[in-house]
């Protein structure tokens, strides 16, 4: 006789499905209520580090003139007090005096010398050479204090987006010229002639790794911090590429809403903050100490891109959403470490 074969009982696989509903929707609820509770922690924390502070320059407004900006992305400064600025839909770069007056352009769209195609990151050594990251023609130039192309150079390069040297003449065995390399996730490092000297990084979310580098600056030390965008932290480095810290930045959103510039100043760390219209400001082992924002203003720095510290204490802040840029004194209120 053919064995009888048993039929599924609908009231078990019945139940089995509810079990599985309701574990799922318990998941899904607790996910909500992490991320309100994390939104609601970010929330006070920006509350309670918020400062205040009185914007004493602005200068520009979106357009192709003198003192005018298409996306503004970075700012360097110099020894003299004047200040520089690239425009990322601009395809130039404009350099002014301490008062915001235009004094120096230079570039056009285009890859040939002395073009750009988007440019961003920037940085003006002791001689008044200027250095700016070509991001998509994939190269570094540099020009004389004049505008007058002197070199440029590349090294296998995906999108430069920073760089910053330690202040070493060109001929110096010291000088250094760190490069973040975003779209290769990595730094690489030049004597100031452009020589290749080093690298460090690669793809990864471990001590050392990248995903999306964008700005760099250095300490008085020679220590080398990294915004590490998409991983939502910084990365502190010796002057050779050893890793030293790494420090969560919660108020950060990744790549697609941030890019994150650095710079040091007065024993302070600076970090824009463009998802919050803000600049941060930590100490140098990465504690949040204060998040500058515009007084009487609820639009803050809009879209704080490119941010630089001078030598009189005034910090220069990119605001690429508005096609300006804005400076303010930093505030005294936190003692440096």
């Amino acid at each position: 006789m053919p064995k009888l074969k048993k039929r599924p009982v609908k009231g078990k696989k019945s139940k089995k499905g509810v079990k599985i509903f309701l574990v799922l929707f318990v998941l899904v609820f607790l996910t909500v209520l992490l991320y309100a509770a994390i939104s609601q922690l970010n929330k006070a924390l920006i509350e309670a580090k918020t400062v205040a502070v009185s914007v004493d320059m602005e200068i520009g407004s979106p357009g192709d003139g003198p003192g005018q900006f298409k996306e503004p992305c970075a700012v360097a400064t110099d020894s003299q007090g004047d200040f520089y600025v690239s425009e990322f839909s601009g395809h130039r770069v404009q350099k002014f005096d301490p008062n915001g007056t235009p004094l120096l352009s230079i570039g056009k769209e285009g890859k040939e010398e002395g073009e750009f195609n988007q440019p961003s990151g920037l940085f003006v050594d002791a001689q008044g050479d200027i250095y700016v990251c070509d991001t998509f023609n994939h190269r570094i130039q540099e020009f004389d204090k004049d505008g007058n192309p002197l070199r440029a150079w590349s090294h296998s390069f995906f999108g430069p987006r920073s760089i910053v040297g330690n202040g070493g003449s060109a001929g110096s065995p010291q000088a250094r010229l760190y490069v973040s390399d975003t779209g290769n996730h990595q730094i690489q490092v030049f004597d100031a002639n452009g020589q290749f000297l080093m690298q460090w990084g690669g793809f990864g979310t471990g001590p050392g790794k990248f995903r999306e580098p964008v700005g760099v600056t250095l300490d008085p030390q020679g220590n080398v911090y990294v915004a590490d965008s998409d991983n939502l932290r910084i990365q502190k480095f010796d002057p050779n590429g050893k890793f030293l810290a790494a420090f969560r930045i919660p108020t950060w959103r990744g790549k697609n809403d941030e890019l994150p510039y650095l710079a040091f100043g007065q024993g302070f760390l600076y970090a824009s903050n463009a998802s919050q219209n803000a600049v941060l400001q930590l100490d140098p082992n990465g504690k949040l100490t204060a998040i500058f924002r515009r007084k009487n203003d609820k639009a803050g720095f809009t879209g704080a891109a490119g941010i630089a510290v001078d030598g009189q204490n005034h910090l220069y802040v990119a605001e690429r959403g508005s096609g300006k840029v804005a400076r303010f004194t930093i505030p005294t209120t936190v003692t440096a470490p």
